[in-house]
This record gives structure tokens, C-alpha cells and sequence, in this order.
């Protein structure tokens, strides 16, 4: 059996800039780090000649690759290859769907990972990233940008450049011990909130004139949020991850509500920040606590559960069990 597996990822600066419409005219920009949550993928060769698919809680029998319903099993398989033979998988999310973590672009990763490892191919993360959000962008007609397959191939801490389809690296060179203080000031809260990411962004591209001013500002934020990393300045970056928020919040979409205005009056009033990540009202919270607020942010979210936060420098991987 092999066992893909795909890291979820927390935004902090630039999201929303990886949109194709923003990529390809304006290029984008953003920072964001893979976490310990994850998506898994399991391989078992077919055993009657059929596709069964388990995902979601359904298991899915299927004759042939376009007969499968589960949508981004489907393109994935045939991306590899358009007869794909028939296989028995598995999609595991460590968190539920509509997260706001990046859950789609690392299924995607993973799938596509597992895909091209059952048939003795290796890939590279650059290139795994760039298949997975193709397929995501281009394929399932822009559930997504570009950025949450590739940031999940690589892994890390990353500031990640797009020109369209075109993903560079852009070095962040932190000072010693500085990544553990930031990681440090990171918290996260999951609640009760499921968000369709396709639906929220679809109202923000209809609008996308309009909002193409703010999405400047992301940029810009995500640009400052690099001068913050590169100096060690912690306010800074606490600054960035609040300003992420409110710019989002000025968007068409499905990003503000009262209960998000709450929330994030509550966590400035003892002086840190908060962002819903995703391209909707998710799922989770991050929280960045510049001067060690960690015990009164706890208390001001006292109704959400605080889910335990791990960095990993690990992007995709495939190993047979």
C-alpha cells in the first residue's frame, strides 16, 4: 500500500493574490507555512477490476476513471492518465472540509503524488505543485488559486511568487532563532464555521474591478510581511496578520460577518491579531500574539477550541507500508 501525504498550511500575508485573474495580470505574492494537519491518500492495487473510492465518509465503486464521482479523485487519475487503470484509494483530511487550511490543494497534492508513485515515477515539489494547482485553478474551473497546492508540495516557511501559472521561491532569510519565536506567538482555534470556498470566490471574481484595488494592498502586505521576517520584528508580522484580515474584509465575498467583527475586536482588545484563513469564513482562526498574549487570547476565545499548532519543514510524500 502506499501512503501519500500533503501538509495543510496557515496563511499569514498575500492570500487571494493567487488568483489566476490577479496572477496573470498583476502577479502575486504570498507567506505562509505548512503545519503537523494534513491530507493522506491510501493506494491498494483493484482486486475485481473497479475503482473504489472512499472519501468524505462514501465509498464509490466506479468501471472506469470518468465514471468516478468524486470530483477531484477524478481529475487527478486522469491527469496521470486518461485510461487510469482501476485502483482502491483513500482521501483523509486531518481536519473537516471547508477548513480555510488549504484542504483541497492538498488532497490534490496528495492524490497526484500517490498517482505518478504507484507508477514508478518521481516527481519534484516544484513540479508536484504546479500539476496539482493547475488541476485546481484550470481543470476544476478556479476552486482555488495557485498558491495552497504549491506551498503543500514544498513545505516550510515560504514566500512564493506567481506570474500566472509561474511559481518562484523568494527567500526569506530570518534571523537566528526567529522562526521559533514566531511560531511561538501563533495560536489556533477551530470553529464552528464551514464556508464554500468556490461560491465566495466566484462573487469576489465577478467583482474582480472592484476589488483589485485591495488585492494591491494584500500584495503590499505580504511584500511588508517579508521586511518584518527578514528583521525580526514580531510587532511587525502580528501587524501584517491583522491587516491580511481587515483588507479581506473589504472584499466581495463571503469574508465578514458580525460574528467575524466580534471575533476580531475581542482578540485586538488584548492586543494581538487574528485571521480566518481562506477564501471564505473558515473553519479556524490564527492568532498572532506579539507580546505573549497567549493566556489572554485563550480567554477571549474561551468558546473555541484551541487546536494544538506544529510547523513542519516536510512538503508532500509518498511511502509504501
Amino acid at each position: 500500500m502506499l501512503v501519500a501525504r500533503a501538509p495543510l498550511r496557515v496563511p499569514l500575508a498575500g492570500g487571494l493574490t493567487d488568483l489566476k485573474p490577479y496572477a496573470d495580470a498583476h502577479g502575486g505574492l504570498t507567506v505562509s507555512a505548512t503545519i503537523g494537519l494534513a491530507a493522506r491518500v491510501t493506494w491498494l492495487p483493484s482486486v475485481d477490476g473497479r475503482f473504489e473510492v472512499v472519501a468524505e465518509g462514501r465509498v464509490d465503486q466506479a468501471s472506469t476513471v470518468g465514471e468516478v464521482r468524486h470530483e477531484l479523485v477524478r481529475t487527478a487519475l486522469a491527469s496521470v492518465d486518461p485510461v487510469h487503470p482501476p485502483v482502491r484509494l483513500g482521501v483523509w483530511l486531518d481536519v473537516e472540509g471547508h477548513s480555510g487550511l488549504g484542504a483541497s490543494g492538498a488532497i490534490c497534492t496528495a492524490l497526484v503524488h500517490a498517482a505518478l508513485a504507484a507508477r514508478g515515477e518521481e516527481v519534484d515539489a516544484a513540479r508536484l505543485g504546479a500539476w496539482a494547482a493547475r488541476l485546481e485553478v484550470d481543470e476544476l474551473a478556479g476552486a482555488s488559486g495557485y498558491h495552497d497546492a504549491n506551498i503543500s508540495a514544498r513545505g516550510g516557511l515560504r514566500c512564493l511568487a506567481y506570474r500566472g501559472e509561474s511559481v518562484t521561491e523568494v527567500p526569506l532569510e530570518l534571523p537566528d532563532e526567529f522562526q521559533s519565536t514566531l511560531f511561538g506567538s501563533l495560536l489556533l482555534f477551530a470553529t464552528p464555521r464551514r464556508g464554500a470556498t468556490r461560491t465566495s470566490l466566484a462573487a469576489l471574481l465577478a467583482r474582480f474591478d472592484q476589488a483589485l484595488p485591495v488585492l494591491h494592498d494584500i500584495k503590499a502586505v505580504a511584500l511588508e510581511l517579508t521586511s518584518a521576517l527578514s528583521g525580526g520584528d514580531l510587532a511587525g508580522v502580528a501587524r501584517c496578520v491583522g491587516e491580511q484580515q481587515r483588507l479581506k474584509q473589504r472584499l466581495p465575498g463571503d469574508f465578514v460577518d458580525d460574528w467575524v467583527r466580534s471575533l476580531v475586536v475581542r482578540v485586538n482588545a488584548v492586543g494581538a491579531t487574528a485571521q480566518l484563513p481562506g477564501g471564505k469564513i473558515g473553519g479556524f482562526v490564527l492568532v498572532c500574539c506579539p507580546d505573549g498574549q497567549v493566556e489572554a487570547v485563550r480567554a477571549a476565545l474561551a468558546e473555541l477550541r484551541e487546536v494544538p499548532l506544529a510547523f513542519t519543514e516536510k512538503g508532500s510524500s509518498v511511502s509504501r507500508v
